[in-house]
């Protein structure tokens, strides 16, 4: 289980560990205090250096979260933009692809609202929006394939699903596209950061990703990836002052002549929560230090122990056990599933409860003895 990776090292980071156990990392994830403690030099910075240090601190801040955003999926710094949340960078795409009348647009019926409502926005222009059946929660390529006609134009879909940890087959479901001539637009919220990825080999053209889950980051922070060639026809719906390169040199701010950057900051919008990218470039950073791969080993061998568990049980799971649909999140239920998320609560074990089912989120500073803890208490419920 996770190789040779020991994650107490890392547990000084997160010091809530003395006095519980958190698996909740698909609902919100912690702030390392490394993290921590880049928003407080921050803001130290604000309080008594910025009146004399100028621009370039702050604007470090987005180079270093684009850099790292960029290495963490396989993409050109120049594809990556900095946003807010999931659903701004979705919204950047929905509106930007400037669909027509009469196309469709696919996506399951199992999708997080974040990836739902920024296309059923479109409905309001004649783009018609087309829901693919799914079967106990997962996302089907036989059915996707079933569901395209002349009349689509993008597949969009979440890396992870957020309920049952259904990781999507992103490399057939991008080549399916390319082939087809689909965009391809990927919620990756519930996957970066926890799991492998690599959207060039995937044929991803638009990923968004907040940065308040598996990044570890801070709500307010987060990035997207738009590929060169889906740049050369995605239109920026709203367009900011910073969209355009001043070399961070303000002095001259009378020429409006200034073309948009030739990179994914033309998507970018006004002046930026430095505070949170601060803190999302030490997330990143940490993230990288421990390895994608790592984390992804590490969190299923936490999690290999809990399905043991429960095979032998009366607990039915309810997230797929093929290895290339597992992720970071395991979901199983019981009879009186809300009443033991509360005694897990009380007993200061830390899930969701989602869709009827439990929730199991570890990241790489769990270890097998919190989940001996968890096991432990789920063998003294009454089925």
């Amino acid at each position: 289980m996770g190789g040779q990776f020991n994650p107490h090292p890392y547990r000084k980071e997160f010091p809530f560990t003395k006095q519980l156990v958190y698996l909740n990392h698909a609902a919100e994830g912690p702030l390392p205090l490394s993290s921590l403690k880049a928003a407080q030099n921050y803001y130290r910075y604000l309080t008594l250096e910025k009146v004399t240090a100028g621009h370039d601190y702050q604007f470090s801040s987005l180079e270093k979260s684009r850099k790292l955003a960029a290495r963490l999926i396989g993409a050109k710094v120049s594809e990556i933009g900095v946003t807010p949340n999931t659903s701004y960078g979705l919204n950047v795409v929905a509106q930007g692809l400037k669909l027509r009348r009469g196309d469709t647009v696919l996506l399951s019926d199992v999708e997080f609202p974040a990836n739902v409502y920024p296309w059923l926005n479109l409905r309001q222009d004649g783009v018609k929006i087309k829901l693919i059946k799914t079967k106990n929660g997962f996302f089907s390529v036989d059915n996707f394939l079933e569901a395209i006609d002349s009349s689509c134009r993008v597949l969009t879909v979440s890396f992870v699903q957020y309920f049952n940890g259904y990781k999507n087959d992103l490399e057939t479901l991008g080549g399916i596209c390319k082939e087809k001539g689909l965009v391809f637009v990927v919620d990756g919220m519930q996957g970066v950061g926890s799991q492998t990825i690599d959207v060039k080999k995937c044929k991803i053209d638009f990923l968004s990703c907040g940065g308040g889950k598996w990044l570890l980051s801070a709500p307010g922070s987060g990035f997207f990836y738009v590929s060169e060639e889906l740049q050369k026809r995605l239109k920026p719906v709203f367009f900011g002052w910073l969209g355009v390169d001043w070399r961070l040199h303000f002095e001259d701010l009378q020429h409006y002549d200034k073309p948009p950057f030739a990179s994914a900051r033309k998507f970018e919008i006004g002046t930026y929560p430095y505070a949170e990218l601060q803190i999302l470039a030490s997330s990143l950073k940490l993230i990288a230090k421990v390895g994608v791969p790592t984390i992804q080993e590490h969190t299923q061998g936490l999690l290999d122990l809990l399905i043991d568990y429960l095979l032998d049980s009366g607990y039915e799971i309810k997230s797929s056990l093929a290895s290339k649909h597992r992720s970071g999140i395991l979901s199983f239920t019981c009879r009186n599933a809300e009443h033991l998320h509360r005694k897990l609560f009380r007993q200061k074990i830390i899930c969701s409860y989602r869709e009827k089912s439990l929730r199991i989120a570890p990241h790489f500073y769990n270890t097998a003895e919190e989940m001996e803890r968890l096991i432990d208490v789920l063998g003294k419920n009454r089925l």
